[in-house]
């Protein structure tokens, strides 16, 4: 996988915007866009410093990000396994953890509205 398209799929998988990520970088917004879209390339001091703020935004994305650079996988676990490996006593707060993310993510999509 080339760096601009781990890039974006990272973007995509973490919800990340550009306007975010250019913000948070201090970048252009521009910049953003091209380099996600293989418009153009980047620096190595450009691209940490985007992964930098990617990390600060959502962490693990970076690790995601080197993950599919390295066509391994990231590691990430199967909502499955998550379930198995928790004790009774934590489901509560899987549950609850769960509930405050739907909530997040519908206010996101009525605001967007």
């Amino acid at each position: 996988m080339l760096i601009h398209e781990a890039f974006n799929e990272t973007l995509k998988r973490y919800r990340i915007g550009g306007r975010a990520l250019a913000q948070a970088a201090e970048v252009s917004e521009s910049l953003v866009s091209q380099f996600r879209h293989g418009k153009t390339g980047v620096t190595d001091q450009m691209l940490d410093k985007l992964l930098q703020a990617m990390q600060q935004i959502a962490p693990g994305s970076r690790k995601y990000f080197c993950s599919l650079v390295a066509g391994e996988p990231a590691g990430v676990t199967t909502v499955e396994k998550i379930i198995e490996a928790i004790s009774e006593d934590e489901i509560p707060d899987l549950l609850m953890a769960i509930a405050q993310r739907w909530r997040a993510t519908e206010n996101k999509v009525l605001q967007a509205s």
